[in-house]
Parts: C-alpha cells; sequence; structure tokens
C-alpha cells in the first residue's frame, strides 16, 4: 500500500487538507491526479503497460504516464515528475483540460480534479520503465487506439479512457 502524502481538495480545486493516496480512495475524498499523452508528432499515440502488482487497474493500458499530484505540489510538477519517473523522459508539456472525474475500482471511490497535459517525443526515444509501475509501452495510431479500447474494455484504465476522449474522440 503507497501511504504517499497527497493534497484533499473541494469542489473548487483547493486545497482544505492533506491525507494519503490510501485514505482518499477508500473514504471517496476528492483529490487531484495529472495525465500525460505524448504523441510523436506523426499521428502515433504512447501508451503504457501498468504493472501487474498495481493496486488499480493492474496490468491494464494507460495514457503515457499519469499519478497523483503530491501534497504542496502543483499539477504541472506532478506531471513533469511523473513523466521522469515513470518512464524517465523529460519534454515539455502544454496543458490540454482541468476537469472533475468521478469514477470507482472495485471499493475504490475516485473522486478526482484531473489535469491532462500533452508533450511531443521523437518516436526513438528509449524509455527507462520505472519497474514496480511500468511493465511495457506501445506506440499506436489514432485508429488503432480506438479500436483498442473498443475491443479491449477490461485492459484499459479509466484514464487512457478518459484521455482519448478528450484528445481524439469526435
Amino acid at each position: 500500500m503507497n501511504d504517499e502524502a497527497i493534497d484533499i481538495v473541494d469542489e473548487q480545486d483547493t486545497v482544505i487538507g492533506t491525507t494519503t493516496k490510501h485514505e482518499a480512495q477508500t473514504k471517496g475524498l476528492r483529490h487531484r491526479v495529472v495525465r500525460i499523452t505524448l504523441e510523436d508528432g506523426a499521428g502515433n499515440v504512447l501508451l503504457q503497460k501498468r504493472n501487474d502488482d498495481k493496486e488499480l487497474y493492474p496490468g491494464c493500458w494507460d495514457s503515457a504516464a499519469a499519478g497523483h499530484v503530491g501534497a504542496g505540489e502543483d499539477y504541472l510538477q506532478a506531471a513533469e515528475r511523473e513523466l521522469y519517473e515513470e518512464l524517465g523522459a523529460v519534454t515539455s508539456l502544454t496543458q490540454v483540460k482541468h476537469y472533475k472525474s468521478e469514477g470507482a475500482f472495485g471499493e475504490r471511490k475516485l473522486h478526482r480534479f484531473s489535469v491532462l497535459y500533452k508533450g511531443v517525443i521523437a518516436p526513438e526515444t528509449t524509455f527507462v520503465l520505472q519497474d514496480d509501475e511500468v511493465a511495457d509501452v506501445r506506440w499506436m495510431s489514432v485508429s488503432e487506439l480506438s479500436a483498442f479500447i473498443q475491443q479491449n474494455p477490461t485492459h484499459v484504465a479509466d484514464g487512457l479512457r478518459e484521455t482519448y476522449e478528450i484528445m481524439y474522440a469526435s
């Protein structure tokens, strides 16, 4: 169980306290997450496969990187940190959308504010995968991603579904 400290926020995304990721999810407390989509400049999107040992969405495909905003951290700092921790990558990130998301995974209540960032990175980039987080990465075209999400709903994390809807569904 990860007991990383995170901020709890109100309905306006104003910090009102601090707790752990585990407590926020078990009690349904609203907190902050970041999602990062990476493109290669030629219409392909990078996906990561979550490690099989993850508590949420084990073994599922997700956005290039994602994670919780740490206590006292801002969204961009968290996005840059997660991208580097999970993939060993550094690139300029542009905010795409700030939104509220509601969900659940088993007994976990996922009440979050999410900020989605986009980055462009060379397709030949060598990624250094964080062993306890990321099992694999894969480039897909947007049409392949669309088909993959439709054909494999149980193998796709909610964040990838949200990212796809915001960025590519039309």
